[in-house]
């Protein structure tokens, strides 16, 4: 009887061994599914964020390209509008002297009584007493001519007492820039 009683205890011990072995496996292989499914979760949301990630760099990277055009663009604009304003202060500079006169007399016509004149050392041949004489007598004011020249292109400086009217030509083409601009602009580029 005590062999039955161990041969019944062991019978119950391998079936109970059997029972939890297999109840390990079946837990054993839900977790394992289990995280193979999370891992399968996390690669693709993983991927997502890389792809979403990818698409933001993409898009920066164009944005900044953009940027970099349109300031090389700009740059390029700046450039053209620049030389023709510096040409057309060469075209003015280059002028006969009877139609340069014309225009330091438009000058002219902000000066007052009293008034001396500053020159460019360029126009000492061209900008006279003697024209400034006639051009005075005309308008029934006194001019003189300065005996320094302004440290100018061309064009002139009227200066009373310590005031000082710049009329120079780069000042003059600066302001006709300004105002000139938007529409040589317009015209060049559309």
């Amino acid at each position: 009887m005590s062999e039955a009683i161990i041969a019944k205890i062991l019978e119950d011990a391998r079936s109970a061994v059997n029972t939890a072995l297999e109840e390990g496996g079946k837990s054993a292989a839900a977790t394992i599914a289990e995280a193979r499914n999370e891992a399968s979760l996390l690669l693709q949301k993983s991927m997502d964020e890389t792809a979403a990630l990818q698409d933001e760099i993409i898009r920066r990277r164009m944005t900044v390209a953009n940027l970099e055009v349109r300031k090389l663009m700009l740059a390029a604009k700046k450039r053209a509008l620049d030389g023709i304003f510096k040409e057309a202060a060469e075209q003015v500079l280059s002028l006969k002297k009877d139609r340069y006169l014309k225009i330091i007399s438009g000058m002219l016509e902000s000066a007052e009584d009293g008034d001396t004149v500053k020159i460019a050392a360029r126009d000492k041949g061209v900008i006279t007493e003697t024209f400034l004489k006639k051009y005075a007598e005309s308008k029934g004011i006194n001019l003189s001519l300065s005996q320094e020249f302004a440290d100018i292109k061309g064009g002139i400086i009227l200066c009373s007492g310590n005031m000082e009217k710049n009329l120079s030509l780069e000042v003059e083409l600066d302001a006709l820039r300004e105002q000139l601009e938007p529409e040589v602009a317009s015209k060049l580029f559309g």
